[in-house]
């Protein structure tokens, strides 16, 4: 059989099954049929980039997010050995994630810095349909951070139910309960703190 002989339905199906740069990699530009696929009725991009190196990873941020930004539904990004500095690096190519319109699960390893966090869930705030929100920040703690100011911004988006929040220091801090009620959140796991 032939693949171009499929129907659109099954094409999307296929697409579910692949990585998001694989998925742009294999089909991208063959036709003009599967660019319409591809940018205009796939709604389910999903990027990991554990172990991408840092090529592909400009690749994606500079080629392909302008053009299927709305589409993307799961990312995750890392600060790792590949590609150091990589969260820094992807807000230097997206100054905001408003474009991510419906983007529903964001996991950020290894946040650096107080300053790029607050900055992080401050863009959460543009983004109606986040409900999985995982923050593991190792950063250091000599600037002074205000953690119930952190919490209080994460209670405040208004869809979110799941958030993992991961405070990676050689000393405990102790957990400033927010002040602001959450009506969506249904778990919630927080690691590093002192529930004092």
């Amino acid at each position: 059989m032939n693949f171009e002989s499929l129907p659109n339905e099954i094409l999307l199906d296929l697409f579910d099954c692949l990585d998001g740069f694989d998925l742009l990699r294999a089909f991208s530009c063959l036709n003009s049929r599967l660019n319409f696929l591809l940018y205009k009725q796939f709604r389910g991009y999903s990027f990991n980039f554990d172990s991408i190196s840092k090529r592909k990873f400009d690749i994606i941020c500079q080629q392909y997010f302008p053009l299927i930004g709305n589409q993307l539904l799961y990312l995750q990004l890392y600060t790792n050995d590949n590609t150091p500095e990589q969260i820094n690096l992807f807000f230097s190519y997206i100054p905001s994630i408003s474009q991510f319109t419906h983007l529903r699960f964001l996991t950020l390893f290894d946040v650096d810095s107080y300053q790029l966090l607050i900055h992080i869930i401050d863009e959460c705030h543009h983004l109606s349909n986040l409900n999985h929100l995982n923050l593991y920040y190792n950063g250091s703690l000599q600037d002074q951070i205000d953690f119930q100011l952190i919490m209080n911004k994460i209670w405040s988006l208004s869809k979110l139910t799941h958030c993992r929040f991961d405070l990676s220091t050689d000393e405990k801090q102790v957990f400033c309960p927010p002040t602001i009620l959450s009506t969506s959140l249904k778990n919630l796991n927080i690691y590093g703190f002192d529930l004092d």
